[in-house]
């Protein structure tokens, strides 16, 4: 016997639907659900982000940004020097494995001044930098 498609679209509709229900119970009756794959979820990644602006305060686009190692290790597993671009929000962010290092970052902007911050990262915790960088004199 074959099924319609009609049949089909209506036994996956049940599912969802069933499915959904089921979460929704279990949400307002404060179950776990670690089995069905909703269990919290690890923190993987460490997370370096900011902002770079220049003058009184607008956001810089297409500014070159540096991440590298404060204190690089002499033996082991070193991170490689990572470069990016500022999008068109001023705004950078680097994914790193997570891990507890310091690094330093730099931003250097055409006819802007280059400036360098330090930032620690903590496993699966977002840092911020913020950077306001001066136009370079002539």
């Amino acid at each position: 016997m074959r099924t319609t498609s009609k049949t089909m679209m209506t036994k996956t509709k049940t599912r969802k639907t069933g499915s959904l229900l089921l979460v929704l119970l279990a949400i307002a009756g404060g179950l776990h659900l670690p089995a069905m794959g909703f269990a919290e979820e690890k923190k993987t990644v460490s997370v370096i982000a900011g902002t770079i602006f220049r003058e009184p305060g607008f956001a810089l686009s297409g500014a070159v940004v540096t991440l590298e190692e404060a204190d690089p290790p002499a033996k082991g597993k070193r991170t490689r020097p990572q470069k990016v671009s500022t999008d068109a929000h001023g705004e950078f962010t680097f994914r790193l494995p997570a891990s507890e290092t310091k690094f330093k970052v730099t931003a250097v902007a055409k006819g802007f001044g280059t400036q360098t911050k330090e930032a620690a990262t903590v496993s699966g915790v977002r840092v911020d930098v913020f950077f306001e960088l001066k136009p370079e004199s002539r």
